[in-house]
């Protein structure tokens, strides 16, 4: 009998040893809306969509990990949230922080010098962020 309270003390004591080694992934959820009516055009400087992070039990989420890819008619287009490159740019256009996507705030999705959307379009797109987390709202945007 005391060689099984010595091996529960020993469960028990690393197991409060290594409280907050393990954790969970980070949970991240957003919204999108269509810009507003007629702001599609032949143009290449377009607003495609907003998006806003959610507050859901998430988190904000640091800008740097943030990976937009939008597909339009078979095309693939990576999303810059730094600098000026890529067919598309990532835009914080509220938050205190510009280092984070913040819960509430609202990121723009515009067009960097491509035509990607012209009237209507349906857009798919792929969001994620850090390492093992869960990214979870729509996938699918039907821009007016």
């Amino acid at each position: 009998m005391g060689r099984d309270w010595f091996m529960l003390s020993l469960i028990v004591i690393f197991s409060f040893s290594t409280s907050g080694c393990i954790s969970e992934k980070g949970e991240y959820y957003y919204s999108i809306e269509d810009p507003e009516e007629g702001t599609n055009s032949d143009g290449t400087s377009d607003v495609l969509f907003t998006i806003t992070l959610d507050d859901r039990g998430g988190m904000d989420m640091d800008f740097s990990e943030l990976v937009v890819i939008i597909k339009q008619d078979s095309v693939s287009h990576n999303c810059a949230t730094t600098g000026t490159t890529g067919n598309c740019t990532v835009v914080q256009t509220s938050g205190a922080d510009d280092s984070q996507w913040e819960i509430g705030e609202i990121l723009s999705i515009t067009e960097n010098g491509v035509d990607i959307c012209s009237q209507h379009c349906i857009i798919t797109l792929s969001i994620s962020g850090p390492e093992d987390a869960k990214i979870l709202g729509p996938t699918v945007l039907n821009t007016t």
